[in-house]
């Protein structure tokens, strides 16, 4: 059984029941508190918890291992940041190991920002490029105290700002083209939006030309194009917030003009391909605060107008292509609620769920992500959930949201939301039935799943469609085997199992005649997973050995014609083949 830094973990099995929207995994427990978390788009989750009192730590999967408590020392403080398949985890931290007035980014256990700061320091982590070189920011008296961006050991910023620097990232895409805002005495009284390309650190100023003197600019979004979403005041635009793509102002022309007794003030929030979402205020909408929808190129559709009524108020929280998700309350809900919008229609997800019309106070809920699909994850809280926050799952195709508390543990208690990656999958905590401490929770949509490839059997040129393969998938958290799954080989080899779908950390396979394999390494099994491998003839009684025991099974059966395991390489008799495929194998042990 495995352990979390020397905690007892309880046996905890996959739970895969039939008709389920979700596979719920527990990944660990016993925490006091639980900070924040990163999955990434391979499904690996770290999160940041209080497993001892006054040290936020960050653990991984496997063994929940804690990664920062050897480095930091005592009064820890960290939390994930960014994951990169080749160079690890990026996280941020301090501790006494660290000094007492010193914040540092790490990636996995190496320290990049002790050297580069010098004393009295504190950065932060950001994300990595498509190569896995850091980007992250940070002041010290290397920097003369400055907050700078640096890629690696490399300063972006300090040439472009001058002194009396601030700068903070806001976007990299996978182009490794990085969007900041910063401001410093090359900019004057400014503070201005760049985009700086990392692969030839040249850097533009997006902001400077559109909005004219007296400067305000703040960066919040890049698409794959490169397209920049940004917002901000200056004199070429009145001084007033706006929205901009590029150097496009979408804003202005969707809630007008602005003066002093009707001002405008609009901020973005992200993009999505040509689609970005934003917030404004103006005379058009009464001074209330909509959200918007721009089709750049197309037009702006207010979302929240007529769904809310008067006495509005709203903000996006997410968009993906075509599909925003955004909270609101109006007279036409009197609650808090949570919306999806799409091409022709919105969705009161919360609403739909918890009923109530228009009734004050009955429901709250709160957007967290939405997919391309409509589909979402929110937070919601109502009488049917003894007014705890539960976790929810919208289907856009279904209408319907699934609650994911209910369905991993059954019970009413304050869903923690940490992360979630464009899978569908979602981490997430819980308090435990006797509500003292935290489980934390992957849940992974229970879609139709298959394990697929070719089997490598030396020696073997019987049917292979014969052959039946069982496949055992451990379970991340404990070891034990979460789920059992059997299935034959085609004649040439190749395999397709349906399995559970989930985050496991190696797999077992075992077939007739062969020796038990075991695939390490934790990896997700979600749709269609390929995995090729090999096998090794020889063990004829299936004590995963081959020895004496395999060679007198043979002895005795030889010159029989058989289809049993004993007809080791499946040509319908005993032979000498049969006795050498045992020779030239033995003393091998399966694993």
């Amino acid at each position: 059984m495995r352990t979390v830094s020397g905690v007892l973990g309880v046996l905890t099995l996959t739970i895969s029941v039939y008709g389920q929207a979700f596979i719920h995994q527990k990944l660990g427990e016993n925490f006091i508190q639980v900070g924040t978390g990163i999955l990434s788009e391979e499904g690996l989750p770290f999160w940041s918890a209080e497993l001892i009192a006054g040290n936020l730590d960050v653990f991984k999967i496997t063994s929940n291992t804690n990664l920062t408590a050897s480095i930091l020392g005592s009064s820890r403080l960290a939390n994930p940041v960014a994951y990169h398949p080749t160079a690890g985890l990026m996280w941020e931290g301090s501790g006494s190991a660290l000094g007492a007035s010193n914040t540092d980014v790490f990636v996995e256990t190496t320290n990049l920002s002790a050297s580069v700061l010098g004393t009295g320091r504190y950065a932060f982590g950001f994300k990595f490029t498509t190569a896995g070189q850091p980007v992250w920011y940070g002041s010290g008296s290397g920097n003369s105290n400055q907050i700078d961006i640096f890629l690696g050991a490399t300063n972006l910023t300090a040439s472009v700002l001058g002194s009396s620097r601030d700068a903070i990232p806001a976007a990299l895409n996978a182009n490794n083209q990085l969007l900041w805002d910063g401001a410093g005495t090359n900019l004057g009284v400014n503070r201005d939006v760049f985009r700086t390309n990392l692969t030839n650190l040249t850097t533009t100023n997006l902001s400077q030309t559109p909005l004219g003197n007296n400067r305000f600019a703040v960066a919040v979004a890049l698409n794959a194009n490169n397209d920049a979403v940004w917002y901000g005041a200056g004199s070429a635009n009145g001084d007033y917030n706006d929205v901009f793509f590029n150097s496009t102002n979408v804003s202005f022309p969707a809630i007008g003009g602005g003066n002093i007794a009707n001002p405008r003030d609009a901020v973005a929030f992200d993009v999505s391909g040509n689609n970005l979402t934003w917030n404004g205020r103006s005379a058009t909408t009464s001074q209330f605060y909509d959200s918007f929808a721009t089709t750049v190129g197309g037009g702006t559709v207010n979302m929240s107008q007529s769904v809310l009524g008067n006495g509005r108020d709203s903000y996006p929280i997410d968009i993906e292509g075509a599909s925003v998700l955004w909270n609101g309350i109006g007279a036409n809900t009197n609650n808090y609620d949570v919306f999806v919008t799409r091409p022709g229609a919105t969705r009161n997800l919360s609403q739909l769920r918890f009923g109530g019309g228009s009734t004050p106070g009955v429901r709250e809920g709160y957007g967290v992500a939405v997919f391309a699909n409509g589909n979402a994850f929110w937070v919601g809280k109502h009488s049917t959930t003894n007014a705890k926050a539960h976790l929810f799952h919208y289907n856009w195709a279904n209408n319907s949201s699934t609650n994911l508390v209910q369905e991993a543990v059954n019970r009413d208690a304050d869903a923690i939301y940490l992360a979630h990656n464009s899978a569908e999958q979602v981490l997430w905590a819980v308090p435990n039935s006797a509500g003292t401490r935290y489980e934390v929770y992957l849940s992974t949509p229970n879609i139709a799943t298959n394990l697929q490839g070719t089997v490598t059997i030396a020696g073997f040129v019987g049917d292979t469609s014969q052959i039946a393969l069982t496949i055992r998938q451990y379970d991340p958290y404990t070891g034990s085997v979460a789920a059992t799954h059997t299935g034959n080989m085609n004649s040439g080899g190749a395999y397709s199992i349906a399995v559970t779908p989930g985050l496991y950390d190696g797999l077992r396979i075992t077939a007739p005649r062969c020796l038990a394999r075991n695939i390490p390494g934790l990896r997700r099994l979600l749709g269609a997973t390929t995995l090729n491998f090999s096998l090794t003839l020889g063990d004829v009684n299936g004590d995963n050995v081959i020895d004496d025991a395999d060679l007198l099974e043979v002895l005795f059966n030889f010159g029989s014609s058989t289809t049993n395991p004993v007809d080791l390489n499946g040509d319908g008799v005993v032979d000498d083949a049969d006795l050498l495929i045992v020779l030239f194998n033995f003393g091998a042990q399966g694993d």
